[in-house]
């Protein structure tokens, strides 16, 4: 084993020697690490011997012969200086991970539709067929390895990695990989069944948001997930309780569900339809709420916004409201205030009015609205960023330099715009959420956490080692992130840190999926629904719980906070709730 650090001389077939510098890091994992310069993604194995296992040779000559635009394949060997084969080199791929599709928060936000999943499925299905057709078993087919560009002119397209594990003309490796959760317990070995089976649990999840063997069914625990398996105790097993995030079954196409059905409730092995052909759903679906909750009461709800053709998708700290239509609206006033083109946006509070930057992919656009007047005035700025990050009332930009802290200030009437501090980090190998990014530094992994009026820190989180981060938000001295460990299994963790973030209490557990429901206050409160009838209200700093029971709870509502009120966005209309 060969302990990956500091610079690395390398040299690529067919382009030569070229050093990778921590700066060119992009993630570590168990296998060994990937680093990106320009357009081309570089992996150097840990242990050298699996380029062997893998016949990462073979795989370059298999690729080249069979390209496939859907297939991120090996171009070409990466050896030592001295010839010593350590790697191989592809194509960079700027996507978003798998998992993330599968949460509601990406859906409202980016707009992606069931239609959207129907053609990002038949898309892996093809990567499927492609491979059987060149007799190669792909035998770890899980979320991980499946990137999505989302925003494509003929809508989202799958890019699956890890390619150099592939079985070929049953070469087989002396040791084979497999993520436990899209593992096929009814098939000995892997064949095509098995891929069709990894495929199956993948595909659900991007339609449904949840693992077809998670949810709670007497007899099995949470952590149970082989035993459930084995058992083909599937969601579509009778007397399964999901919550009401869990996205209705209806939204898959007929043909499919029973095949599914047929799958996950059976065992049978089949080659799935496709997602558009048409037809009624013939299997009994039996789903009910997790949770039956008959208290009410405790809770006041007060209804501050709604339009039924144009329902609210997010809503910003500083009380704007922003509408499906691209509409921001004043929840103070119920006036629009501004729209916006593009979803990925920030809106914060000014003097004078208030702030917003759009991100359209490639430019950063700043504009200053007058709360007066209502008058929007576009803002200059010579920065050029990568994405937007914004934590409680704070803008930031993702620069080349690192993360910049935009400021703006009215002088007069004129508002001003500039640029504030700015934090290096390795922006290669950081991940950015809401007020929060995650640095993978060689496997060691490090929060990046805005706080207070005017600081940023770094900090070395162990917990989160091994984890890929799918969701994470930040707050008032609390961070909570949901990751993938390596058996396929959701990982919650919370960190709790001192008022100067030098130190942190952790907490950690299970989920069933990746979805974050959250709001964090400016005070230190937060409020969070996990199961349908129940909202949690707690104090991370001083530990205070209180659990409050009520039957309008429901996992539907998707949290947010206006300054230290906690809102709720459900059914398009906005609401906010309070104890009595």
């Amino acid at each position: 084993m060969n302990k990956i650090s500091g610079n690395i001389k390398v040299v690529l077939d067919k382009h030569g020697p070229l050093t990778l510098r921590p700066s060119n890091h992009v993630a570590t994992g168990g296998e060994g690490s990937v680093y990106v310069i320009g357009d081309t993604a570089i992996k150097i194995y840990m242990d050298r011997q699996k380029i062997l296992w893998n016949d990462v040779s073979r795989k370059v000559q298999f690729f080249s012969a069979n390209p496939h635009d859907f297939v991120v394949a090996p171009k070409g060997l990466v050896t030592t200086p001295s010839g010593e084969p350590i790697g191989y080199y592809m194509p960079f791929m700027n996507c978003e991970p798998m998992a993330r599709i599968f949460t509601n928060d990406f859906r409202k936000r980016e707009n992606f539709t069931d239609n959207d999943a129907s053609v990002l499925i038949d898309r892996m299905r093809e990567i499927v067929q492609f491979a059987h057709k060149r007799n190669a078993i792909i035998v770890d087919g899980n979320e991980l390895n499946y990137l999505v560009m989302h925003k494509c002119a003929n809508g989202p397209e799958p890019r699956l990695i890890d390619v150099d594990c592939w079985v070929i003309d049953d070469h087989w490796p002396p040791k084979v990989p497999i993520m436990l959760s899209i593992r096929d317990w009814h098939t000995k070995g892997w064949n095509e069944g098995s891929d069709w089976f990894a495929w199956s649990i993948v595909s659900f999840q991007v339609y449904t948001g949840i693992h077809p063997y998670k949810g709670h069914l007497n007899g099995f625990k949470p952590s149970e997930l082989e035993k459930r398996m084995k058992a083909n105790a599937s969601v579509f097993a009778q007397g399964i309780r999901l919550n009401r995030a869990v996205r209705d079954f209806s939204v898959v196409p007929g043909p499919l569900l029973d095949w599914y059905f047929a799958t996950f409730q059976h065992g049978k092995r089949t080659i799935p339809p496709s997602p558009f052909e048409t037809g009624i759903a013939t299997a009994q679906i039996a789903r009910t709420m997790r949770a039956v909750i008959t208290a009410t009461g405790m809770l006041v709800f007060n209804k501050l916004y709604g339009k039924t053709n144009d329902p609210a998708i997010r809503i910003f700290p500083c009380g704007i409201a922003l509408l499906d239509s691209g509409k921001l609206i004043d929840l103070s006033t119920k006036r629009q205030v501004g729209t916006t083109r593009s979803r990925d946006c920030e809106v914060v509070k000014v003097q004078n009015g208030w702030l917003k930057a759009s991100f359209n992919g490639k430019n950063i656009r700043f504009s200053f609205i007058d709360e007066v007047g209502l008058n929007e005035k576009i803002l200059a700025l010579n920065l050029k960023g990568h994405k937007l990050v914004r934590y409680e009332n704070r803008l930031f930009i993702v620069t080349n330099k690192g993360l910049t802290e935009v400021v703006l200030k009215v002088l007069g009437k004129k508002p001003i715009l500039s640029v504030s501090q700015t934090w290096g980090v390795m922006i290669n190998a950081t991940c950015w959420f809401d007020g929060v990014g995650i640095q993978d530094t060689m496997g060691a992994m490090y929060v990046i956490a805005p706080f207070g009026n005017n600081a940023c820190a770094q900090i070395r989180v162990r917990e989160l080692d091994g984890l890929q981060p799918i969701m994470a938000k930040a707050g008032n001295r609390f961070i909570t992130v949901i990751g993938m460990d390596q058996n396929g299994n959701y990982r919650k963790v919370e960190l709790t840190f001192d008022k100067e973030y030098r130190t942190y209490k952790v907490w950690q557990g299970g989920t069933d999926n990746p979805d974050l429901n959250i709001a964090i206050l400016p005070k230190g409160v937060c409020a969070t629904i996990v199961n349908d009838g129940n909202l949690d209200i707690f104090v991370p700093a001083s530990g205070t719980l209180n659990k409050v029971h009520d039957k309008q709870i429901t996992t539907g509502m998707t949290l947010f906070n206006w300054e230290n009120k906690v809102l709720y966005i459900q059914n398009g209309d906005v609401w906010s709730v309070r104890m009595k």
